[in-house]
């Protein structure tokens, strides 16, 4: 089954619809058909005798290129810029071909060279369709004279697929886009992750302590002696022992000394044991010694005593990815 004249006119206007036709004729050419109908009407009926139809009586012989018969009475006149009959079928017809032979409006008879083979169920030249055509798709490229294009059903416009095919390799090389750059983020990512360095960076620096020096009592005694005797010229001997025996016992016993204090503690000790030894009922003191008053002081010391102001360095973990991002040095 074939297209309807209507469909053919429809087809006519677009170009991507005129191709599986096989009629090379330019846009503007095409445009004129289709608006003329007498000519769209000639130019249906050559396209359908492009189809392979049932055997036909041979054609007579073409009329002599001087003769041209005057258009029947009633036909319709053909369209301005074609005055000929289209040009015979061929495998590769001629871009523009400009028919030869006299086209009075409609052909009345088959061209020469015309298909001679038939086929069940093919439509004679002067049938006209009426049947409904459902929707079918055309092959891009299919040849007008195979009995697959014959057969093709159309629903007035044939497509070839181009744009469905241009959609998808658009949304093809979009998604391979998309998906490099994701990949991309992702190698990213990953490599910043293992590659981090994770190191200790100090907010505040550390404060040191420091100190001060300070006086304090050693809990030892230092005692000294003064020149001055206790004694006096004349007194008791018993007396005299008694002075310098309670000068000890306030300065040197019961306390911790210094090594100075210690001697001088045990020399006055030493002298006192002396005088016990000498004394005598009735003695008395003849001349005064050189044993004095003693003295005890707590002894002094200086130490460095701290000021309690130590402060430790106030750090943090930082992480610095790919050496330049987050927290580098």
């Amino acid at each position: 089954m074939t297209m309807s004249l209507d469909q053919f006119r429809e087809a006519l206007k677009r170009a991507d619809m005129r191709g599986p036709l096989g009629l090379q004729l330019s846009d503007v050419e095409a445009q004129q058909v289709a608006d003329d109908p007498a000519s769209s009407q000639g130019w249906y009926a050559y396209w359908l005798s492009l189809q392979p139809a049932a055997a036909q009586q041979t054609p007579p012989p073409p009329a002599a290129p001087s003769v041209s018969p005057e258009p029947a009475a009633g036909a319709p006149a053909a369209a301005p810029g074609f005055d000929a009959a289209p040009p015979p079928f061929s495998p590769a017809p001629q871009h523009a071909q400009t028919p030869t032979s006299p086209y009075p409006g409609v052909p009345t008879a088959p061209y020469p060279g015309a298909p001679t083979s038939s086929y069940p169920g093919a439509p004679a030249p002067d049938a006209q369709p009426t049947a409904a055509y459902a929707p079918t798709a055309v092959t891009a490229g299919g040849d007008p004279g195979s009995p697959s294009f014959a057969t093709t059903q159309y629903a007035g416009m044939p497509s070839d697929g181009a744009p469905a095919k241009k959609r998808n390799v658009g949304l093809w090389v979009t998604l391979s886009i998309l998906g490099a750059l994701l990949l991309i983020i992702a190698i990213v990512v990953v490599t910043a992750f293992t590659t981090a360095r994770h190191w200790t960076k100090v907010d505040v620096p550390e404060q040191p302590e420091t100190f001060h020096s300070e006086e304090y009592e050693t809990g030892r005694y230092d005692v000294s002696m003064d020149t001055v005797n206790p004694c006096y010229v004349n007194q008791d001997w018993t007396d005299c022992t008694n002075l310098l025996q309670a000068s000890y016992d306030a300065n040197c016993a019961g306390v911790e000394l210094t090594e100075t204090a210690t001697a001088i503690c045990a020399d006055y000790s030493n002298a006192i044991s002396q005088m016990r030894a000498q004394d005598s009922e009735g003695a008395y003191v003849a001349t005064l010694g050189t044993y004095g008053n003693l003295t005890r002081t707590p002894e002094i010391d200086t130490r460095q005593v701290s000021n309690d102001d130590y402060r430790p360095a106030e750090t943090h973990e930082a992480v610095c990815y790919l050496g330049f991002l987050g927290e580098c040095e």
